[in-house]
């Protein structure tokens, strides 16, 4: 089997795990777009080393070059959003096209491969907000096309396939499949601190951008609360922060302001290959997101890699981060520090919730999101399109 792999620049290990396990082993090609946000995902390993790859253009990569500056200029200071140049007719012969969003420009060229040439469409959706993305009129349409086109839509949640009922996809052409975590690789265990922790440091974990959506400010919020008290059993405080890109000027900004510097690491990115050592360090996790009008924590990656390595969690009630989590971590009101802190302030004075927390999160991901579960329901999948 042929399949084509339509992410745009969303490529990375932590998507691509489970298809790397799929029965049969079939021949994979990537369609990637080149990008500021692709750049940040190879810092840390894109996780395309092992499949094919096949180049695609935004309209401010190509054509010549006064056309280029003329949309560069158009993005930057009017407002514009770039468009990845069609490419529907570089997916025939392949026998599956597997895509992204319904609002994507690379699912309408995936919509249009299926209207033109017959293939199999399977769009995968993260987004859990009813008519997002739809603020231009032309995303509308784009989303409106690629529903229509599709013969399966992956839900990666329940909150996603309960959003795509009131977009009008049917029930039967919609599949439930959640992203896997490899629980073998992120299990339980110690590891060596590095980046200047000590042994007897408290070590609190974030992993994630640095955008405000990603709630870093009101964590930061919280940690100041918590050495105000004089931290807890008069042990030494570490805010380990992994994560690069926009945004890390304001966020250094902040620490300093509130004099945190002392209490808090910035290790830029790391690679997939780093991060289980780097939640084994750690004596507690969190996920601080905050929602907008557009945007919810639509999974939580970080979250499944912790609970997966035994540690216990402290997340926050936006979009589906209840659903992910279950009992199995502590949950508390976005955008509110004060909560954040109380939270912080009970696991890290009460080791046995910490412990109980640590084995619940390990159970439920290799009971609801092992990769290989993941994998095994895309193959299925697969096949069934394939009759």
């Amino acid at each position: 089997m042929k399949l084509a792999l339509l992410m745009g620049n969303r490529y990375n290990p932590w998507h691509l795990q489970g298809f790397s396990r799929l029965r049969q082993s079939p021949k994979i090609t990537a369609f990637r777009a080149e990008s500021q946000i692709q750049d940040h995902f190879d810092e840390r390993g894109d996780g395309t080393e092992w499949m094919a790859r096949e180049r695609i253009y935004f309209d401010t990569q190509a054509g010549g070059a006064l056309r280029q500056r003329i949309n560069i200029f158009r993005e930057r200071y009017r407002n514009r959003t770039p468009r990845v140049l069609p490419f529907a007719e570089r997916l025939q012969g392949f026998d599956i096209v597997h895509s992204w969003e319904l609002f994507t420009d690379w699912s309408e060229s995936a919509a249009v491969a299926r209207e033109d040439y017959k293939i199999p469409l399977v769009i995968t959706v993260w987004d859990l907000l009813p008519f997002n993305m739809e603020r231009e009129p032309w995303r509308r349409a784009v989303k409106k096309r690629v529903a229509a086109a599709a013969d399966r839509v992956v839900a990666y949640t329940e909150r996603t396939r309960a959003m795509l009922a009131f977009e009008g996809v049917r029930a039967d052409r919609i599949t439930y499949i959640p992203p896997g975590v490899d629980t073998e690789r992120f299990s339980p265990g110690t590891a060596p601190r590095a980046f200047g922790l000590q042994g007897d440091d408290i070590v609190i974990l974030f992993v994630g951008w640095f955008v405000p959506r990603k709630g870093i400010d009101f964590l930061l919020f919280a940690l100041r609360k918590l050495i105000d008290e004089s931290g807890v059993n008069g042990k030494r405080i570490k805010l380990l922060i992994v994560g690069s890109g926009a945004g890390q000027e304001r966020v250094e900004g902040l620490i300093a302001r509130l004099g945190l510097e002392a209490h808090c690491i910035i290790t830029g990115a790391l690679t997939y290959e780093q991060m289980p050592s780097i939640f084994r360090s750690a004596d507690l996790f969190v996920l601080p997101s905050v929602a907008s009008d557009e945007w919810q924590e639509q999974f939580g990656m970080s979250l499944i890699e912790a609970m997966a390595t035994g540690k216990p969690c402290i997340a926050t009630l936006s979009g589906a981060i209840e659903e992910i989590a279950g009992d199995a971590a502590l949950l508390v009101q976005p955008n509110d520090f004060l909560a954040l802190h109380r939270a912080l302030r009970r696991l890290l004075q009460n080791t046995d919730e910490r412990v109980r927390l640590g084995a619940e999160g390990r159970a439920r991901a290799r009971r609801l999101f092992d990769v290989n579960l993941q994998a095994s329901a895309l193959s299925d999948l697969y096949d069934s399109l394939m009759l």
